[in-house]
């Protein structure tokens, strides 16, 4: 009877990989909720986690939906200690990050959504157990992919992601067995955001045009606010993802695109060779 019970596990679980594709592109969809409550949330958590879907405009198309609120995510996942500055204005707000560890990977430039998912899957094997302790590990929020836009061609090319690891900065982290997979400890740096919520699963994380349409409104509000001297508007930018459960499983509830402020930039030390 056991070994029957065993079995009966392991063919549920296979299955669970080979049904056909689940679409879990609207994260308020009745799935999504089904599976939360699967999963021990109450009523009260699902709404704090699913803000109201935004009515549907005069086209009678939905809007996207609003991001979820940090505070609501970091309820349920350990986020990277992140400080609200008081320099937040219509269409962005600042914040600075603090020094934390980070797993990072490089994005192959020739296909920046490929090169993404390539990169996540990478970093997720380091975290079950793709490191010299064979550990599993625990995975914080966000994942960050540092991205550069060309404004003459309108492509984005990736360039790394980083996953933050929620442990103490003198905690001895495991060396990763892959040789394109690094730690490293990131100093302390300042950056302007705009969130934004629901890409369509099928877009995730390919940077798409919502993506460069944030972007550009970004990059109008610091202009808006005179916030010109210490920002670069070619080239490099940051989009962070912050999702329940883990990236690319459930949908996203909250994306942001970030400009760096120079004026305290990114430090970057990597702190084990592999």
């Amino acid at each position: 009877m056991l070994r029957l019970l065993i079995i009966s596990v392991l063919v549920s679980i296979a299955l669970s990989f080979v049904e056909p594709e689940f679409d879990f592109s609207r994260i308020g969809s009745d799935e999504f909720e089904a599976h939360l409550r699967e999963h021990g949330f109450s009523e009260e958590k699902i709404r704090q986690i699913l803000p109201e879907q935004v009515e549907p405009n005069r086209s009678g198309k939905k809007k996207n939906r609003a991001p979820v609120p940090l505070k609501n995510i970091c309820r349920f996942e350990e986020c990277a200690p992140r400080e609200k500055l008081d320099v937040s204005e219509c269409g962005f707000k600042m914040s600075r990050f603090q020094n934390v560890n980070w797993v990072v990977t490089p994005v192959d430039p020739g296909n920046t959504r490929l090169g993404l998912l390539n990169a996540y899957s990478r970093l997720s094997d380091y975290l079950h157990g793709a490191n010299e302790r064979k550990a599993y590990l625990k995975r914080g929020a966000p994942a960050i992919s540092t991205l550069g836009y060309n404004n003459k061609t309108g492509v984005i090319t990736g360039i790394d992601l980083a996953i933050y690891l929620p442990y103490e900065l003198n905690h001895t982290l495991p060396a990763p067995t892959n040789t394109n997979v690094f730690l490293e400890q990131w100093g302390e740096f300042a950056v302007y955001s705009r969130a934004f919520g629901e890409l369509k699963f099928g877009d995730v994380p390919s940077p798409s045009l919502y993506v460069k349409k944030q972007l550009k409104h970004l990059d109008q509000a610091l202009k808006n606010a005179n916030i010109t001297k210490y920002v670069r508007y070619d080239g490099l930018f940051l989009q962070a993802e912050y999702n329940i459960f883990g990236l690319y499983v459930f949908g996203r509830q909250r994306d942001e695109v970030m400009r760096i402020d120079d004026a305290e930039p990114i430090t970057r030390t990597r702190i084990v060779d592999n």
